[in-house]
């Protein structure tokens, strides 16, 4: 006799790649490809490599973020198998975002080190005037918004889709909870933005650090989020009609 699935659990409805995935996955890695490419030549001296060196925390931190946003897809796939019209559209988007703000997502991680580094490591980008560094801020802003806009539009099709794929009280639930974080991380978003819109040059770099906020906020959501989960389950454990010996 075959176990009973645990009343919490999330079906995986694409276990094997979709054709979606491989393409998404195919073009995440291009995109750090773009990343390693565009750190210039091979040194050719000491003091070139050393130099070289000092991109490797900027490198790491936006590989972070592409993989965070990878993996997030592949959950989506892997939970509901979709591959529609809808699917590949909202996908597609995605993968165009990513590869548009490679670029500066690599130069916003090197300004990020050079400010908390104090000048240590380097900011190749250099700035004329004020409203090229709004420009930046606020670029990187709206691209990372149309980001978690277009997570939260993947997530809210997949609920539509919610009778044919069968989802679970649970299921229903987490997916909602998806719904919840990226919506909390567009609002951060927002933020940035208006700060690097409405800030002076005292408080302009304020517009890059309001992402540290996605912590405490995402944390503080997924502890509440977490206490909802687990009095479901004590409700949906007391409901359930008693399986027979």
């Amino acid at each position: 006799m075959s176990e009973a699935r645990p009343i919490d659990h999330f079906t995986m409805r694409g276990e094997s790649m979709t054709r979606i995935e491989t393409f998404v996955a195919a073009s995440f890695a291009f995109a750090i490809t773009m990343m390693v490419i565009s750190l210039g030549t091979i040194p050719d001296s000491v003091a070139n490599f050393v130099e070289a060196c000092k991109q490797i925390p900027a490198f790491s931190a936006s590989c972070a973020l592409i993989i965070w946003i990878w993996h997030t897809h592949a959950k989506w796939s892997r939970r509901y198998g979709l591959e529609d019209g809808p699917s590949i559209m909202l996908s597609a988007s995605l993968i165009i975002l990513v590869l548009i703000y490679i670029y500066p997502l690599r130069l916003m991680m090197q300004g990020l080190f050079q400010a908390l580094s104090n000048g240590y490591f380097p900011m190749p980008l250099q700035f004329s005037a004020f409203w090229e560094v709004q420009f930046m801020f606020s670029f990187y802003a709206l691209g990372f918004l149309l980001l978690c806009l277009n997570f939260v539009a993947l997530y809210l099709y997949a609920i539509a889709q919610r009778q044919s794929l069968g989802l679970s009280e649970h299921e229903l639930f987490d997916s909602k909870t998806e719904i919840f974080q990226w919506l909390l991380a567009a609002i951060v978003c927002v933020i940035s933005l208006i700060i690097s819109i409405t800030a002076n040059p005292k408080w302009i770099s304020f517009s890059g650090y309001a992402f540290f906020l996605l912590f405490p906020f995402l944390t503080c959501l997924g502890v509440y989020r977490g206490r909802l989960r687990q009095r479901l389950t004590r409700q949906l454990l007391h409901t359930a009609p008693q399986q027979p010996l």
